[in-house]
């Protein structure tokens, strides 16, 4: 671009030159010429003086000529001519010497002759001749063309140092976004204000946006990755403790049973094999827990209004929420295809955790609502909430922020959710915070399955 500028620059100076050294060469000639014309009509008049009065006629057009001593008045010539041939006639006579001078007249050029001549034996007077040298008629238009060239060649220079320093500048932007996208994908991409790179740097942006979002991508697949890896390893072990646990666990419950149906036994020990089945019980639970986290299936799915379900489990809960000062607000209500037994436990994890996190004189407010295909149970409390940087980890299994807590609550909701082709989901709003669980209807359910 550069060089394509000064080709430009230098054609047009050059052109500009060569135009005004045409006109300047042009007039000096025909000045050359009316010299020439003066010079052999003045020795013309040397040799043949004649009265001072007579004026010379010639055969060139506008030519002037005669005799005069400079004083007086002077022969029949044009009102501008006077004081300069005065001048030229008395610097001859003075001198004794042939004088010719170039003398601007308007925008004319005025070419004067003298020479001292004797009449009569009488010397004191000088023949004298003149020509008026006008300039060309075109020569104004010729002044325009010189003029606009001049404008087009500053134009074009000023545009072409315009358009280099806006192209530095561009190109020094985008070169400052690449430095900053290096380190930040959402760094933002100024758009210069040159076409071409206006386009680069909207390639550039899209480009960037294209990267942040595979990037996104590829952390939300690494995550995913990580967390089946974690519940597959989980899956081993917790197959494992099914298969050591379960078995013992159930002979006891057998013996205790039979024991506790036989002959009648004394309060006290009643009391115990009663103790001991519930403690049997859940750990019970906490292997089905544990098989439900690692990903095995729930029960079997049948349709059911859901608003009831999560009205039944606040109800059931009331009187231990009352103990601490905590009351349930339930509204809305939608069918889908559930396992009511595995979608009760993830409904009473999350309203015993907002039952928990609410300060004293507090309500927890459940909600069930549609969205498209989608069933949306939304659980909200007052409470603190949880640190905004361990938010991440909320649905981990036994992760927990409870001292007596094993960190599967959580867990155990997003599990079951996914079996139903949904998710759980965490927010935090102002002084709200927000627990949702998503359930898929049974054509999704069945879609995600195959």
């Amino acid at each position: 671009m550069l060089t394509v500028v000064l080709l430009g620059v230098l054609t047009s100076v050059l052109s500009l030159v060569a135009l005004v050294h045409l006109l300047t060469t042009s007039t000096a000639q025909r000045v050359e010429r009316a010299r020439d014309g003066v010079s052999e009509e003045l020795d013309r008049i040397a040799k043949e003086p004649r009265s001072i009065e007579e004026p010379s006629t010639s055969a060139i057009v506008g030519m002037r000529g005669g005799l005069w001593d400079g004083e007086g008045a002077p022969p029949a010539m044009p009102e501008a001519w006077v004081e300069p041939l005065r001048g030229v006639v008395r610097t001859s006579l003075d001198e004794g010497l042939r004088v010719e001078r170039e003398v601007p007249v308007g925008n004319a050029t005025l070419v004067i002759a003298a020479r001292p001549v004797g009449f009569g034996g009488t010397p004191g007077r000088a023949a004298w001749t003149g020509y008026l040298v006008r300039p060309l008629p075109s020569i104004n238009t010729w002044r325009w063309i010189v003029g606009l060239l001049s404008s087009a060649t500053l134009l074009l220079f000023a545009a072409a140092v315009h358009a280099l320093v806006t192209l530095k500048r561009g190109t020094a932007e985008l070169h400052g976004s690449l430095a900053a996208l290096a380190k930040d994908l959402d760094a933002p991409v100024p758009r210069p204000a040159v076409r071409e790179l206006a386009e680069v740097a909207d390639g550039i942006r899209e480009l960037a946006q294209s990267l942040a979002r595979a990037k996104q991508e590829e952390e939300r697949l690494g995550k995913e990755l990580e967390q089946q890896q974690r519940l597959a390893a989980l899956g081993r072990v917790a197959a494992g403790v099914a298969h050591e646990v379960r078995n013992p666990l159930a002979s006891i419950k057998l013996r205790l049973d039979l024991a506790a149906a036989g002959a009648v036994l004394p309060p006290i020990v009643d009391a115990a094999i009663g103790h001991a089945s519930s403690e049997i019980a859940r750990l019970d639970r906490l292997v089905a827990d544990l098989l439900v986290v690692s990903g095995r299936a729930v029960g079997s799915k049948t349709p059911a209004s859901v608003g009831a379900l999560v009205r039944a489990r606040a109800d059931a809960l009331a009187p231990w929420a009352k103990e601490r000062d905590v009351t349930f607000a339930v509204e809305g209500d939608a069918r889908a295809t559930i396992d009511a037994d595995s979608l009760s436990r993830a409904v009473d994890n999350f309203l015993r955790n907002a039952v928990e996190a609410s300060p004293k004189g507090g309500r927890v407010r459940a909600a069930v609502e549609r969205r498209g295909a989608r069933v949306v149970v939304r659980v909200e409390d007052d409470g603190t909430g949880v640190d905004a940087a361990r938010a991440t980890e909320l649905f981990e299994p036994f992760f927990t922020t409870k001292p007596e807590g094993t960190g599967l609550g959580l867990a155990i909701s997003r599990a079951i959710a996914r079996a139903h082709g949904g998710d759980a989901t965490y927010a935090r709003e102002g002084n709200v915070t927000r627990f949702e669980l998503t359930l898929a209807d049974a054509a999704e359910v069945r879609e995600a399955a195959e």
